[in-house]
């Protein structure tokens, strides 16, 4: 009886601690590197010695996060400013600690740890959302303010903590693929009721942070909905035919229209775009040029974790945005390959493969759009450079793999 109820105490543990790690990947880094401590410690109380050793040596994908993490540590050593990459190998211990964490929770994982995962995000995105547009609405009210203009930084701004906005997108993103697939509510009618409600919300809140590659994958994502839907192969044909239309009326009207000069921090949806499709923003294309020098002369171990400015800035224009700035690649495969070449940027691939083969083995739907979101967003942003984008991908892909081998392991027990 007292080993039953000491364990029920430990998986209520357990259920905070991952709800609360998930609430703190949006926060501070502090709050989030100490939840991400006590996780990986409490997870020791459901270590099997014999089970960790076995899956350290099958579950290959487990060693490649860690060994994609060996290869950052080994970079500090050629690195030209070591200061900078051993901050930079600091954030990136989530990929030493969290494969550990998540081997000891491996029959631990399940739907409703899923669903405690999930509140726990959506609980810290909706107290920002919240707090943002309450406090727009008051400025509107009482400082006549121009709505038009508060949007990306501005808009977000005015929540409760401070977040990128291409990671609040990333987040905001990732909430509404996942409300599809939560249970609320045992009613059928209300449980639609209510996905209906959060994913309105969040798509409109997507809008208003202005993420281009977010609404992109976000058109990917109901376009696959639609596909997979029960409706006749007619009734698609017809609205593939109608989107198509309206997507070529909507780029050529675009395209048409004069670029206006706005403050940078409140460029809405419309000029980012107009700005993609005309190519008048030649930032990225300018910057991406920088990093390929560097990387042509650093092509197997790269530059080290340190991100090799000193190199990036030579390659670029004084005056230039990305000289001024100190931007990284703002791109994830080019930023890996700078930082840890292509022996760095093989191990990675592979761990991405590993994890869509188990995805689509598996139809986790979890995972798949996990990958999906991360790896397509990943071509406008460098997500693996800070702390939220590195827990982003590394828990939410651990926790999803792991609830899939759970799965199957359950069912290899009874027999199935």
């Amino acid at each position: 009886m007292k080993a039953i109820f000491h364990q029920r105490n430990c998986d209520l543990i357990l259920k905070f601690l991952l709800f609360i790690t998930a609430f703190s990947i949006p926060f501070s880094f502090a709050f989030n590197s100490i939840s991400l401590a006590i996780l990986f410690l409490f997870s020791f109380v459901y270590f099997n010695k014999e089970e960790f050793s076995i899956n350290m040596k099958t579950k290959k994908v487990y060693i490649l996060y860690i060994l994609f993490f060996i290869i950052q540590v080994l970079s500090i050593y050629y690195a030209s400013n070591k200061d900078a990459a051993i901050k930079s190998v600091t954030r990136n211990t989530v990929f030493f600690i969290l494969p550990i964490t998540f081997i000891n929770l491996k029959n631990k994982i399940d739907k409703n740890i899923i669903r405690i995962v999930y509140y726990g995000l959506l609980l810290a995105i909706l107290s920002t959302l919240v707090s943002s547009y309450f406090n727009l609405f008051i400025q509107y009210l009482y400082e006549n303010i121009s709505i038009k203009t508060m949007v990306r930084e501005k808009f977000i701004a005015n929540g409760i903590y401070d977040i990128h906005v291409p990671y609040m997108a990333l987040l905001n993103l990732f909430l509404i693929v996942i409300t599809y697939k939560i249970s609320f509510n045992k009613k059928e009618s209300i449980d639609k009721r209510i996905k209906f409600s959060l994913m309105t919300f969040l798509s409109l809140a997507l809008l208003q942070l202005s993420g281009v590659m977010s609404i992109v994958v976000l058109g990917l994502y109901f376009i696959t909905l639609f596909i997979n839907s029960k409706r006749s192969n007619k009734v698609k044909i017809f609205v593939v035919f109608l989107m198509s239309i309206v997507f070529i009326f909507s780029y050529l009207t675009l395209k048409n229209i004069d670029i206006q000069d706005r403050v940078r921090g409140s460029e809405n949806l419309v000029y980012r775009a107009q700005n993609i499709i005309k190519s008048s923003d030649q930032v990225r294309n300018e910057n991406w040029k920088s990093v390929m020098n560097v990387i042509s002369n650093n092509l197997l171990l790269g530059v080290s974790a340190d991100g090799g400015l000193e190199l990036l800035q030579s390659q670029r224009q004084v005056l230039s945005e990305s000289y001024i700035n100190k931007h990284n690649a703002h791109n994830d495969y080019l930023e890996i390959i700078l930082r840890y070449g292509l022996i760095g940027f093989s191990i990675y691939f592979l761990l991405v493969l590993m994890l869509m083969r188990k995805a689509f083995m598996t139809k986790n739907y979890y995972l798949i759009w996990v990958l999906v979101i991360f790896l397509i967003s990943g071509l406008t942003e460098s997500y693996l450079q800070r702390q939220i984008g590195i827990v982003f991908f590394v828990f939410f892909s651990l926790l999803f793999y792991t609830q899939s081998d759970s799965e199957r392991f359950k069912i290899n027990q009874k027999g199935i």
